[in-house]
């Protein structure tokens, strides 16, 4: 090898070995990678070879720090697999005062508020989501300048609603709608929705629903709150009376998504699920939440939802050991009960 290839090969791994140990930006149609030299709540700088971009928040999926442990990796995998519990205990075991960098701590500290808060969500106790709710509001008001302030604030809200309390719900979802672009302005609004829902607002949040569908925006991010007001849309038929129109928009949803998206698929047969059931549809009801159980079970709270449904869905078939098997599962793994009749 003459001496010009082996300067070029030493180049080379100098360059690889520059870029492995830079941070990583993964966004929402791609990744970027540089190092992250400031955060805001609504963009994040990163320079690259001393070129600097400004990536806007509502792009970002997640950041990978190049100095950050290892158990703080191994957490986000896990809340993504919907594995909480693993996730806050690999996090209680960060020694957070050995990490120099701040935006890494914010990290640490936002992702155990945010497995504590889901793993709340998909269990029975009301003192549980008080207090992870608590958690992930100390985490917005401390540090309104994270990126991750606005999902925060989307969390506390969710929390809140959890706990009956709708109208500071409200507040926070506003922080989110406040936000400068289209698809959190939608999203905030599917929110609010899904709240008004909760409290058998139907025709208000069907409007809401609506509003989100008839918002010109582009972009994946946007086009991921129409399949989600899509869903509440035909939940609110269904809840209505209009079975076969809502399982109409949620075969729309089935047939444009990601089966990847193991929320947004268990959404929407949960959604399918509920409108046959009020068609009366017991056998085609079973199968929609049979999905759920089966495929897209990784998402506590919906699958929690369908296990409800079939519980009491086998006993009206007769076939109690089903029903049994489903008690079983939602016993041993969220700690709850069947619904009273």
């Amino acid at each position: 090898m003459n001496q010009r290839r082996v300067i070029l090969a030493v180049a080379g791994c100098l360059v690889a070995g520059a870029v492995a140990r830079a941070d990583a930006i993964k966004k929402i149609d791609g990744q970027v990678m540089g190092d992250v030299t400031d955060v805001g709540a609504l963009e994040v700088t990163v320079d690259f070879r001393g070129t600097s971009t400004k990536i806007p928040v509502n792009q970002i999926d997640t950041i990978r720090y190049s100095d950050e442990p290892a158990r703080l990796s191994a957490a986000r995998t896990a809340i993504e697999a919907g594995r909480y519990e693993d996730a806050v205990t690999g996090l209680a075991s960060i020694d957070q005062d050995k990490i120099e960098s701040p935006f890494v701590k914010q990290d640490v500290q936002f992702y155990t508020a945010l497995a504590k808060a889901r793993l709340a969500l998909a269990g029975a106790d009301p003192d549980a989501v008080v207090e992870a709710g608590r958690l992930m509001a100390a985490f917005v008001k401390d540090h309104p300048g994270s990126y991750h302030y606005l999902r925060g604030c989307e969390m506390v809200g969710d929390m809140l609603v959890a706990a009956g309390k709708y109208t500071a719900a409200e507040d926070y979802y506003g922080q989110v709608a406040n936000a400068p672009w289209a698809d959190f302005k939608m999203r905030a609004k599917v929110a609010l929705a899904k709240a008004l829902l909760a409290q058998g607002k139907t025709e208000e949040a069907l409007e809401h629903f609506e509003d989100v569908l008839a918002t010109d925006a582009s972009g994946e991010s946007a086009a991921r709150q129409r399949l989600a007001a899509t869903l509440g849309k035909a939940r609110c038929l269904a809840e209505a009376g209009q079975s076969d129109e809502a399982v109409k928009l949620v075969q729309e949803v089935i047939d444009q998504g990601d089966p990847e998206q193991a929320e947004l698929y268990a959404q929407a047969y949960n959604a399918q699920g509920l409108a046959h059931r009020k068609a009366g549809r017991t056998q085609d009801a079973l199968l929609a939440y049979l999905h759920v159980d089966v495929l897209y079970f990784t998402s506590a709270k919906e699958h929690i939802e369908a296990l409800e449904n079939l519980i009491e869905l086998w006993e009206e078939v007769q076939q109690p050991e089903r029903a049994d098997e489903a008690t079983r599962i939602l016993q041993e793994r969220y700690h709850r009960s069947p619904r009273s009749p």
